[in-house]
């Protein structure tokens, strides 16, 4: 992949007179924006909880950071590229990469009938979706615009943002988000038995709250401490948050060990065919996960920490075990890099094996 997946260009045209200076606060603005979007985006790919106020997480600003690379004087032309240097791992995109080549399959779609359904399919939280489309209508000009804007990102030149287009960003505003089916795993903590009745899962995506009918609370209860998945329906609150929602003994199922369905590495997010079944044990506020067949280890304070911490054990694995020299390794190696590029390599597997 070359540095032009990072790139995002911005262009500002007077429709008055060629070449007049652009005002730096309609720059800055804009800037700003195509930041929000690319943060977005990032977190959404990231799987991270979904939430309805505060900063972006570390990992994200880490992927998604933009940095002026040119800027032409007069009608800003200007050059925005990712900060991070980071290249996957296998061939692929980073999760910066992959969310601009979002952002620029958005307003290539946004005359489509079927933009809902693809966004949908792009930008999986509801939330999210909103607040993209509400950074994109901030940049697009409508017909008074004393300025024309055209935008390009990764590979593809800057077109103009067509007037025309914006009420379709209007009209998608306009939809409510649905409640949706979800599962997720992680370790059942602090619960409430109080007429809120609510507890939360500690995930390796993060913190999610789950809402649980009266008739749970003993199941509920007798599951504090331990790995669960639970199933229910996640909405979108009065209060503005999500929560997961269960209402029968079914959406509670015990497990004694954490499925691991994807790993994070260099950026991309590669999704396991197998899940990789961990140990996971809580000591002095710490998790320690585990397992024995790829000698995985990792540690942190919440179970994203400890997932992250052992995704980067599976990239110095892989380091060490695939793209080291055959003629390096002992059997007992081979042995190893074999797993390995079964379990991380996908399609790669019979040809690296």
């Amino acid at each position: 992949m070359g540095y032009e997946n990072k790139l995002i260009r911005l262009i500002i045209e007077s429709k008055v007179e060629k070449d007049k200076p652009v005002s730096a606060i309609l720059i800055a603005d804009m800037f700003q924006r195509l930041q929000n979007i690319i943060y977005y985006i990032v977190d959404d790919l990231e799987e991270n909880p979904p939430r309805r106020a505060g900063d972006f997480p570390n990992s994200v600003k880490e992927r998604a950071e933009l940095v002026v690379s040119e800027m032409r004087i007069g009608s800003a032309d200007a050059k925005l590229m990712l900060s991070d240097s980071q290249s996957s791992l296998f061939d692929g995109e980073t999760f910066g990469e992959k969310a601009i080549s979002i952002a620029g399959g958005l307003i290539r779609k946004v005359s489509e009938e079927n933009i809902d359904s693809w966004l949908s399919a792009m930008i999986k939280n509801r939330l999210r979706q909103e607040r993209v489309i509400r950074e994109f209508e901030g940049i697009w000009p409508d017909a008074q615009s004393e300025y024309n804007v055209l935008l390009g990102f990764g590979r593809r030149e800057a077109t103009p943002l067509n007037p025309s287009n914006r009420h379709v960003l209007r009209k998608l505003l306009q939809k409510h988000p649905e409640n949706v089916e979800k599962s997720v795993t992680g370790r059942l903590m602090e619960v409430r038995v109080d007429q809120r009745r609510s507890f939360q899962i500690d995930t390796p995506e993060g913190l999610v709250t789950c809402l649980y009918a009266a008739a749970l609370e003993n199941k509920v209860v007798e599951n504090i401490g331990r790995l669960v998945r639970i199933k229910g329906i996640m909405a979108l609150g009065s209060n503005g948050k999500y929560t997961l929602r269960l209402d029968n003994e079914n959406s509670i199922e015990d497990l004694n060990m954490l499925p691991l369905s994807r790993v994070i590495i260099r950026g991309r997010s590669v999704d396991l065919e197998e899940p990789i079944m961990l140990d996971v044990s809580y000591e002095n506020d710490l998790y320690w996960i585990s397992n024995d067949k790829f000698h995985l280890r990792g540690f942190g304070s919440n179970l994203k920490a400890a997932i992250e911490d052992l995704d980067e054990e599976i990239e110095t694995l892989w380091e060490d075990y695939v793209e080291a020299g055959l003629e390096e390794l002992s059997q007992d190696a081979l042995d190893l890099r074999k797993k390995l590029i079964l379990a991380f390599g996908g399609e790669k597997a019979n040809a690296n094996a």
